[in-house]
């Protein structure tokens, strides 16, 4: 929880106290499955604590970072220092590591599933039965490697991750997302899941997988040094010599930064896996990444570009300017007609309404899976779905299946060789005339999806083989029913690929149907594919332009960009209307804990002020606080952003001091750590009213730049992957507090020693106590609105600068509330209930008047105009 309820003279409260802790949401959503070690679908809270925490994005601008910034001013070489250089450098480096892996998760997929289909064409001649065995054997077991890896060692590897990386770039930080295990757990899982049968891909993966190498090429590595006993200020020098910690030599391992960075490798990874750099640039930009600039758009397209050639070069092993990737397809020959549309818009909407319904089944479904902590039962749940998808494929093409000849160069309309068509129980070759047969529905299933949709694209209307009518329409219900039974089970994989096979499916067998309707037509039923697949991701997705640019660039073919752009829109427009939202924006409505700010305010908010947002009661701490006051408020609250007030002998005995900055929790802690104490008068904190330190004007030391510094990058020492942990109380006790409480003891027990000459008794000498000085340290330009803003101009303000506390002030800028992100969404909700309130006790009433008007047939007649 960002901040919550107090007086605004720092009483001292449990969060429990909070006036909005009762409508408190994360009592009723549901986190995600698999999101950490210990997360249980119950709320997105571990022991009713939260696990999620808004990021970071907004810089702290401090007295020290204002004289550090103009010392390295002055050291600059030409006004270079090397940064940029080393981001662009970084950023190359993002895009050659994406474009490996992708290289190494295609050529590994596709080893297995080819060795899987030659293992059961070899043996099915020996026994169905035992080929069966054999191959669902071998598919559970990649399923159980991929689920016990993402249950057992990396929950947060589950899934394509798309989501998770959208709510992180959103401002909000996802435990253990991106760990090294995570990424590896990633990248095995996927693997092993997508070449098990179970109808999953690799491009959502790869948007994770993607981003969580930016995160680890850019993240500070070292050791942070164990603190100190308690000193004196006098000795705090010495403390401070010894802090060396390893770090890169620039400072970019802030929240801002990093989001930079894995924002270009979440668009370099869709762009390995479909080939298109300016597809991934636009998706990125349209779907995953909620702040965007220049800069951003010149990184990410450098990133997606050295990606996609680093796929092409290992590949064909010489460089193309086609820029291949693991799902692209090339050499498409369909011949686009204009007078087609009209039968482009019966199958793009006839596969937007097959994409919402996937939206809504999922739904269902989701509450019918077991829960996380069933580790057991998620493994057999992924474990009956992968038995379930190897049944239908061997069951379906025995039964429904057509033998056909294998096409030769000449009247085959693909570009697949002999290896591709899958002869299962059809008659050998005839040795006489030289005709193999193949199963046109085993060939679907047993094929590498590629493959499959590549040949789909290259159907025309001059072949009559390859693939029949009934078949087609059996692959499409059944890729379908395997697409919705494993879309949310506990492996790595992605819906990119299932969808497109789906639609690519459905489109082929649509374009049949009119095919024999229309024989005279000249129907493409490839071109129909190509619209199914455009139209399939966009009823799931409910993305445009990066879509429309994916296909393009993936297909290489400018030639379908109007069919495509009529399948996308189509589509859109009919599942926007059967089902109220994408696959994306669906999950993020259930996940428990994690507010997403949409790129436009709620209608909710319109009628809405700040004063209706923010958190009233707020604890705020003086510049010169005592370290016994910290510890008590770090103790008994979960908050992490505390403001700072100065007093003055003009306030008013009504109001509370002026707000004159904002203190981080991290930033407490770190003081308490290092034992950054000084020494003070009780008198002096005991009357808030009296004038106190004269404004800040110490000389900058190498002590105070490394105590910033390493405020700055808190969470990459500590508690690195869960920043949750740093409000929970052990981080406290993790301080050895008791030592510092008992020091803090004694040093208001033990009594000054009275000068010569003094008549002042011990009783009168002022007491010293140990206190912490926040103004060197504090965020001296916090963003504030005054309590009549706009709540959509807050809610613009807050997702546009990425703020995690936004203070409220009064005329007199004294502080009077704080909103933070949870705040925005519990307002949103608590409107949008007592909306659905009013309107069901109007709706109530209005059944009671017909039921009153029902008692008296003189009214009843005179309410139906009865004669």
């Amino acid at each position: 929880m960002e901040n919550g309820s107090a007086e605004l003279e720092v009483p001292l409260l449990n969060e429990s106290d909070s006036p909005r802790a009762e409508t408190d949401p994360e009592s009723q959503l549901e986190v995600p499955s698999d999101l950490g070690d210990d997360t249980p679908r119950n709320g997105g809270v571990l022991n009713d604590e939260p696990v999620f925490e808004s990021l970071d994005y907004d810089p702290i601008f401090n007295i020290v970072s204002e004289k550090s910034t103009k010392s390295k001013q002055a050291r600059r070489v030409y006004g270079y220092t090397g940064v940029t250089l080393a981001k662009w450098s970084i950023t190359i480096l993002i895009g050659v590591s994406v474009g490996l892996v992708a290289c190494i998760i295609e050529s590994s997929q596709e080893y297995l599933v080819t060795r899987k289909k030659n293992f059961t064409q070899r043996n099915i001649s020996h026994g169905l039965v035992g080929t069966f065995l054999g191959f669902s054997s071998f598919s559970i077991s990649l399923v159980l490697v991929a689920s016990c890896l993402v249950l057992f060692w990396a929950p947060a590897a589950a899934g394509g991750g798309v989501t998770l990386v959208m709510a992180y770039l959103n401002g909000t930080d996802i435990p253990d997302f991106f760990r090294l295990r995570t990424l590896v757990s990633k990248i095995i899982g996927s693997i092993c899941s997508i070449s098990s049968g179970l109808l999953l891909g690799q491009e959502g993966p790869m948007v994770h997988i993607g981003a969580a190498i930016a995160s680890l090429l850019t993240w500070m590595h070292g050791t942070f040094p164990n603190p100190k006993k308690v000193q004196s200020s006098s000795d705090s020098r010495s403390c401070c010599n010894n802090l060396r910690p390893k770090a890169f030599p620039f400072d970019f391992h802030n929240d801002k930064d990093r989001r930079e960075f894995i924002t270009a490798g979440t668009a370099a990874g869709l762009a390995a896996a479909f080939g298109a750099p300016i597809g991934g640039v636009l998706y990125s930009l349209e779907e995953a990444s909620s702040f965007w600039s220049r800069k951003v758009m010149w990184r990410s397209l450098i990133c997606c570009t050295f990606a996609t050639m680093v796929l092409a070069l290992i590949n064909w092993w010489e460089f193309s300017t086609s820029l291949p990737g693991s799902m692209s397809f090339r050499g498409l020959q369909p011949v686009f007609i204009v007078r087609d549309l009209p039968f482009f818009v019966i199958t793009s909407a006839l596969t937007g309404i097959l994409g919402a319904f996937v939206n809504t089944t999922h739904g269902w479904l989701d509450k019918l899976r077991p829960r996380s902590t069933h580790k057991l039962l998620r493994i057999l749940e992924a474990c009956v779905v992968a038995f379930i998808s190897v049944t239908l494929m061997f069951v379906l093409p025995l039964h429904f299946g057509q033998c056909l000849p294998v096409p030769d160069e000449k009247t085959s309309s693909g570009t697949m060789d002999k290896d591709y068509w899958f002869k299962y129980t059809c008659p050998d070759e005839n040795p006489n005339t030289g005709v193999a047969y193949y199963n046109d529905l085993a060939t679907l299933f047993f094929s590498l999806p590629r493959q499959s949709m590549q040949e789909l694209y290259q159907l025309s209307g001059q072949t009559k083989v390859d693939f029949t009518i009934q078949s087609l329409g059996i692959h499409s219900i059944s890729v379908l029913i395997m697409f919705i039974l494993a879309y949310g089970i506990a492996t790595p994989g992605g819906i990119f690929m299932p969808a497109m096979l789906v639609g690519a499916s459905f489109g082929a067998f649509i374009g049949r149907v009119l095919e024999a309707m229309f024989p005279s037509g000249n129907i493409q039923p490839g071109l129909h594919a190509l619209v199914g697949t455009a139209s399939m991701l966009g009823g799931v997705f409910r993305a445009s332009i990066s879509l429309v640019v994916i296909m393009v660039e993936g297909t290489g073919g400018i030639d379908f960009i109007l069919p495509i752009i009529v399948g996308i829109v189509v589509s859109n427009w009919v599942a926007h209307h059967v089902h109220h939202a994408g696959a994306y924006e669906s999950d993020l409505e259930r996940l428990g804990g994690v507010y997403f700010l949409q790129t436009e305010p709620p209608h909710q908010l319109l009628a809405m002020s700040a004063s209706d947002l923010m958190s009233y009661n707020v604890i705020c701490f003086h510049e010169i606080v005592s370290v016994a006051e910290v510890v008590e408020v770090l103790r008994s609250t979960r908050h992490n952003g505390f403001p700072v007030l100065r007093h003055s002998q003009l306030d008013n005995s009504s109001g509370g001091g002026k707000f004159v900055g904002l203190i981080l929790r991290q930033q407490l802690l770190l003081l308490l750590e290092q034992r950054a104490f000084m020494e003070v008068d009780s008198t002096i904190l005991s009357n808030p009213r009296a004038p106190k330190f004269s404004p800040c004007d110490k000389q900058l030391s190498k002590e105070m730049q490394f105590l910033d510094h390493a405020m700055r990058v808190y969470h990459h020492y500590h508690y690195p992957h869960r920043r949750y942990l740093s409000s929970r109380p052990e981080a406290l006790n993790d301080l050895d507090v008791d030592e510092i409480m008992q020091a803090i003891s004694s040093t208001n027990t033990k009594p000054d020693t009275p000068v010569e000459g003094d008549i002042r008794t011990v009783s009168d000498t002022p007491k010293k106590v140990l206190a912490l000085d926040l103004r060197p340290f504090m965020n001296r330009a916090p963003i504030t609105v005054r309590r009549e803003c706009s709540a959509q101009r807050v809610y613009h303000i807050f997702r546009t600068l990425g703020l995690r506390h936004l203070c409220v002030t009064d005329s007199h800028n004294r502080v009077i509330g704080i909103i933070t992100r949870k705040d925005i969404a519990m307002a949103q909700k608590q409107a949008y209930v007592s909306k659905s309130r009013k309107s069901f006790q109007h709706w109530d009433s209005d059944i009671r008047s017909f039921n009153e008007a029902r008692e008296d047939k003189k009214d009843r007649d005179k309410l139906f105009n009865l004669p």
